[in-house]
């Protein structure tokens, strides 16, 4: 049998600047970004466009054309990729890693960042910040654009690794988002300044807040071509912005338009029959309001928790064991459609969010009915429902 394709811990040894998070500070992270000469040429344009319509954000980065996976075919799931760059040790500065049961997690810098630190940025006079060149129309947009890599291991990721190495993993998403929140007084604005500012804004008084928290960490995951991987090899995208992406924004105004959380909502008010199965401290289920074939929903039963680092670890737990049978179960089903498996993961936190995941399978294709707001979905919930508990609970 021959050795399964992986990166070396002895190759990246030199690319090690911590091996635990905690040990930098956000100014020393800051300081490795802003000295990378790698990433020079691969910078964003730190604007940001908001769409009036809708409130979108819309971020610029030219050069992430011309990165070598968008720009050549992708191999199928779970084969060899003898081009992948992390395998051959092509990678960024480390600032965290921890061992598995088999190979190592860690994190890295994005090498085509959507987000960049700006130096002596300038900030008008109602404390929005100005976009350095005078000529652009926009906002200034910036931050850090970080990666978690799952596994050292190429095809190994959430859907085939131990429990108790997707539990290290996610621990490691938990002490980088506590990190950045926590630690970035003096260059991010504080995290509800924005919300601060809306009618009827309550302070979050039943929320379980913890220290004060400065800008916003967004967590994403790409599994799959359809989905937007450009690369084969596991792997989290952590996004830390000044910007307030517009989740953020719908996540709060709905707690101050129903007075409680969209998880307290959604944990109420969702039918019983497209519950697929309860983990204890969290649940999986389809939302009434599917939009896509066999997309859920993962919530935390303690709709008060507004960051992944405020949970218990058996919460934690909880949390991820629901993740991850709901990839099993994508993971399972797509091949059955004719479809190689490929899917989304949005981990919704912030102010007024209520920690929740949303799982989105990339198994309908998106037309122009949905591009004006009236989603058509080719399969009904109450049978989507059905099948993922046949696939959950076996």
């Amino acid at each position: 049998m021959s050795e399964p394709q992986q990166l070396k811990l002895e190759a990246i040894e030199a690319l090690i600047n911590a091996r635990n998070v905690d040990a930098l500070s956000i100014r020393e992270i800051m300081k490795d970004i802003l000295d990378d000469a790698q990433m020079a040429a691969f910078l964003p344009d730190s604007l940001c466009q908001i769409d009036p319509r809708t409130g979108d954000v819309i971020v610029y980065n030219s050069s992430r054309a011309t990165r070598l996976h968008t720009t050549t075919a992708l191999p199928p799931v779970d084969n060899r990729d003898d081009k992948c760059p992390i395998c051959a040790a092509k990678s960024t500065g480390v600032i965290d890693l921890q061992p598995l049961s088999e190979g190592f997690t860690f994190i890295n810098k994005n090498l085509y960042p959507i987000l960049h630190p700006i130096e002596n940025l300038q900030e008008d006079a109602r404390g929005v910040p100005l976009y350095p060149d005078p000529y652009h129309h926009g906002r200034s947009s910036y931050g850090m654009h970080l990666l978690q890599w799952t596994s050292s291991i190429h095809d190994r990721d959430w859907h085939n690794m131990p429990l108790v190495d997707c539990l290290i993993c996610f621990d490691r998403l938990a002490a980088l988002e506590h990190k950045l929140l926590t630690d970035s007084e003096g260059f991010m604005p504080a995290s509800d300044r924005v919300l601060q500012k809306l009618p009827h804004h309550s302070g979050d008084a039943d929320m379980a807040r913890g220290p004060k928290t400065f800008g916003y960490v967004s967590i994403i995951k790409n599994f799959g071509h359809a989905a937007g991987a450009s690369l084969s090899h596991g792997h989290q995208q952590i996004g830390f912005s000044n910007i307030m992406p517009q989740r953020y924004f719908n996540n709060f105004s709905f707690m101050q338009r129903n007075g409680q959380t969209f998880s307290e909502y959604m944990l109420r008010e969702n039918p019983q029959r497209l519950m697929v199965r309860d983990f204890g401290q969290a649940v999986l289920l389809v939302p009434y309001f599917m939009k896509r074939p066999y997309n859920m929903l993962v919530l935390l039963k303690d709709h008060r928790k507004q960051y992944i680092h405020q949970l218990t670890p058996d919460e934690r737990g909880d949390l991820v064991q629901a993740m991850v049978a709901a990839i099993q179960a994508i993971i399972t089903i797509m091949p059955q459609l004719g479809k190689a498996p490929a899917y989304n993961i949005n981990i919704n936190n912030g102010p007024g969010a209520g920690v929740y995941l949303e799982l989105l399978a990339s198994t309908q294709l998106t037309g122009g009915f949905e591009h004006i707001g009236l989603w058509v979905c080719q399969a009904n919930p109450n049978e989507v429902a059905a099948q993922l508990r046949q696939v959950v609970n076996r």
